[in-house]
């Protein structure tokens, strides 16, 4: 006699496939070069601005007797700009939201007016007082005015403004987006929001500090979101119906 054949109801299996030790297999976000990216760019700038003058009353009284360092930060600081907001920018591929959208857009014009800031003001007060330097005594006095009257034009103080704002937006942005995105926890998020602040002022001690603060939240982020499933995914334990048999 034939004996009927029982079909059992579909099994469940974990969206997360185990790895040979049985622990959940982790994604893997970003490449080996891209992490050096993320941690490269933050850290070069830091050892940069630790190099940056600091002391004076004034820009003449920072700069002289310091122009060549003054001038080469500057100029670095026009490249690590762009790239630090490259590295933002990166910690945010694959989210699509309204807060990644602003935060992006606050990138580009950090990017920009920020490094535009920083090249003006750096390299035009740097060569101003090497020019003054190289006047006469009794003439000197003047030419620090005008390297202070140059510093504070009002084309150079709207670039600092705007592109600053442009970093605040970019950066709450990207800790607001990240935030909605993926189940994160609070460490990597506060951490960007602290370094804010000190990435603005950028002059040791507050910049390095800053960047520094930066380096962590990223690593942290990386690492929780390698294991953190997108908010709109199933619970890790949620199991999906096994193709029947």
């Amino acid at each position: 006699m034939n004996t009927p054949t029982v079909h059992s109801g579909p099994t469940g299996v974990p969206v997360q496939a185990p790895a040979d030790n049985g622990a959940p297999v982790q994604r893997r976000v970003f490449s080996a070069p891209e992490l050096a990216f993320i941690v490269g760019v933050p850290a070069a700038w830091g050892i940069l601005l630790l190099f940056h003058p600091i002391g004076g009353d004034s820009f003449y009284e920072n700069i002289d007797g310091n122009v060549t360092a003054w001038i080469t930060v500057h100029l670095g600081m026009g490249i690590f700009v762009p790239l630090f907001a490259g590295v933002v920018y990166l910690l945010l591929r694959d989210v699509e939201s309204t807060a990644a959208t602003v935060s992006r857009i606050g990138l580009a014009v950090f990017a920009v007016l920020y490094a535009a800031w920083e090249l003006v003001l750096g390299v035009g007060t740097g060569i101003l007082t090497d020019e003054t330097n190289a006047l006469p005594e009794a003439q000197q006095a003047v030419g620090a005015d005008l390297v202070e009257s140059y510093g504070e034009n009002g084309v150079i103080v709207v670039l600092s403004v705007v592109g600053s704002l442009g970093l605040a937006v970019g950066m709450i942005g990207a800790v607001v987006a990240l935030r909605g995105a993926y189940r994160l926890g609070p460490v990597p998020l506060v951490l960007m929001l602290l370094a804010l602040p000190l990435i603005a002022i950028h002059e040791p001690p507050f910049g390095p500090v800053g960047l520094a603060l930066f380096i962590v939240a990223a690593l942290l982020y990386v690492r929780q979101r390698a294991s953190a499933p997108a908010r709109n995914a199933p619970p890790l334990d949620e199991l999906v119906p096994a193709p029947p048999a």
